[in-house]
């Protein structure tokens, strides 16, 4: 199940992250991706076109949720992009 949340401040990403209570999850575009240097630490790397791709397709949840397969399921996941 998935429940979506209200943004959360950098500060309290970060000390989510130390804590390892949440995972970053990296959904940079695929063409900004190759130019950014500074990424998060042990963040997951999700290019997010596929899923756009699927979404517009109307493609089954259960399609597109495969790209989402590498996330833990048991802490919370804080998605972002530069």
């Amino acid at each position: 199940m998935m429940i979506l949340a209200p943004r959360v401040d950098p500060a309290t990403a970060k000390a989510r992250f130390d804590s390892g209570a949440a995972v970053p999850l990296d959904v940079t575009s695929s063409l900004v991706y190759p130019a950014i240097s500074h990424r998060i630490p042990g963040s997951i790397r999700i290019p997010p076109e596929p899923i756009i791709r699927g979404l517009n397709a109307a493609r089954p949840v259960a399609q597109i949720l495969k790209n989402l397969e590498s996330l833990p399921a048991d802490r919370e996941i804080i998605a972002y992009c530069t």
